[in-house]
């Protein structure tokens, strides 16, 4: 079976690294844009790809132009015949596989309302979510009841159950004890356009406590909020986000899937995240105790300096795995079965 994968953000490379090896009888063709740290980490992890289409800015409507026509097309183009279509609700992947009437498999965690999942999520075949997320939210937005499926636990479990320290990450790090700081994604679509960071306030607040801290910009203005900072390394390569996760002190980030790593593998994890509204994993993992989610500095600080780590269990996140694999599983052999024809 041929499956087209769609990679278009930072984490979907981790992400997708675990199917491409449990499911590696099947043939996979894997498109990416160029975005964040997309096309590096999946150099990393050696995943063959194309990269097609990148960031088209903030503007709502170069954003229009850029994913919903001229990305559309050139993957209509270049991408080869393919009997299922797996992403992370990549809308182009989606609608491209109603166009083709193929197949779609869709993991999610963000049932925001935004514009890239609205549109695409009445045509996906499979939908496929954390329990934490309402079923009814998820039908509000279009998508049918018989194509949803939902697992125990949060996407990032499938690939921490993976993970196994690498004991050279250290030597990367000019700092024995460090917190890690990544920006707010104020570029994305799903932060409001009046968002502010709180970044250089919080290398203040560190800074006066003399906290090293492990800084990974996700866009070249963040680097605008380093000034004459000794306390701050700034790798220059992409690293391993659960390495990182492993071996800090803290975890502070303005979006959501950092924090989530870090608080399923027991390390503290902070969200900043500009929006008073979280999505309902977040929501979870507060609730759980697992991530604390302020846009004080000050509160911040108190709390990376004063927590401790969990005892990491990654028997749940294998369990979490092996859900979602059978999941997948069972997709595609009904597809098989039905000629990899659309069966809706």
């Amino acid at each position: 079976m041929k499956i087209w994968i769609d990679i278009k953000n930072a984490h979907e490379p981790a992400f997708f690294k675990p199917f491409i090896k449990r499911f590696s009888t099947e043939e996979f063709y894997i498109t990416s844009r160029e975005y964040a740290e997309i096309t590096k980490l999946l150099q990393k992890y050696g995943i063959k790809h194309i990269s097609v289409g990148g960031h088209y800015g903030r503007n709502f409507l170069r954003k229009v132009i850029g994913r919903g026509i001229i990305r559309n097309l050139k993957l209509m183009l270049k991408v080869p015949h393919f009997d299922v279509a797996l992403s992370y609700m990549s809308m182009e992947s989606i609608l491209i596989s109603k166009l083709r009437r193929k197949n779609s498999i869709s993991f999610t965690d963000n049932e925001l309302p935004q514009l890239y999942t609205r549109i695409p999520t009445p045509f996906v075949d499979y939908l496929i979510t954390p329990k934490a997320i309402p079923l009814q939210v998820l039908l509000s937005q279009g998508a049918k009841k018989n194509s949803v499926i939902q697992f125990e636990g949060f996407k990032e479990d499938i690939y921490i159950a993976d993970y196994e320290p690498d004991r050279s990450f250290p030597k990367a790090i000019p700092f024995d004890n460090f917190i890690t700081i990544r920006p707010e994604a104020l570029k994305a679509a799903y932060v409001s356009k009046d968002a502010k960071t709180i970044v250089p306030e919080l290398f203040s607040e560190f800074s006066k406590k003399n906290m090293p801290i492990l800084y990974l910009p996700r866009y070249r203005d963040d680097m605008n909020y380093v000034k004459n900072y000794d306390n701050i390394y700034i790798p220059p390569a992409p690293l391993n986000g659960l390495d990182v996760c492993f071996y800090s002190r803290a975890v502070l980030t303005g979006s959501g899937t950092f924090a989530r790593e870090a608080a399923c593998m027991g390390t503290p994890a902070v969200s900043f995240f500009p929006d008073a509204k979280l999505l309902a994993v977040d929501q979870e993992m507060v609730k759980k105790g697992w991530v604390f989610h302020s846009r004080d500095p000050k509160k911040i600080v108190d709390y990376a300096l004063n927590s401790d780590k969990r005892k990491d269990d990654l028997s749940r996140s294998k369990k979490v795995q092996e859900e979602a694999f059978s999941i997948v599983k069972d997709i595609l052999e009904k597809c098989d079965r039905h000629g990899v024809r659309k069966n809706r």
